[in-house]
């Protein structure tokens, strides 16, 4: 319990400092934003209480809005992901096939599942996102933009990262 605590809090931290200070300030393009701070609400346990997910993620969205100066979307967009997130976790998965497992990564879930769950929860959190800042239905067309080239390029960076941070271990017997 203590060591999940630290761990939380530690990479509640690293990224929301590596978003603020290293992905939204690389210029990818105009319509590039990388949103790597969603780790943490995609590496959340499996039995973390809906309640303590929105908690946490409006929390850490809410930290990455006052850096970059947008009031709330992010806060916004953030509680919009873990509030589906149950709903992709269980359209996903077999209850089955997450009893003895505790969290949603890599390493316990394996990456094709990590994936497509990740693809899902970043397509809902970046449309929420992108919609809430056009905030009009004449910019659909530059949301869905967004939404197309964002969403991989995020992805691609979650998982390099999860990989660099905390290398997967190999479950065969070599």
């Amino acid at each position: 319990m203590y060591n999940t605590l630290i761990r939380n809090i530690l990479r509640f931290i690293v990224l929301v400092l590596l978003q603020i200070a290293v992905f939204d300030n690389l210029r990818f393009g105009n319509y590039i934003h990388p949103c790597i701070y969603v780790i943490f609400i995609l590496l959340m346990p499996f039995d973390t209480p809906v309640w303590k997910l929105m908690i946490n993620s409006f929390l850490i969205g809410f930290a990455v809005d006052i850096f970059n100066g947008t009031p709330g979307l992010n806060a916004a967009a953030s509680v919009f992901m873990a509030y589906t997130r149950p709903f992709i976790i269980s359209i996903t998965t077999r209850k089955s096939d997450i009893q003895d497992k505790n969290e949603p990564s890599i390493s316990e879930m394996g990456l094709q599942w990590f994936v497509l769950y990740s693809f899902l929860l970043l397509v809902i959190h970046n449309l929420f996102l992108f919609w809430l800042e056009a905030f009009s239905a004449k910019l659909l067309g530059v949301v869905l933009l967004e939404v197309l080239l964002s969403v991989p390029i995020s992805l691609v960076i979650i998982i390099l990262l999860i990989y660099l941070l905390k290398p997967v271990k190999n479950k065969s017997n070599y």
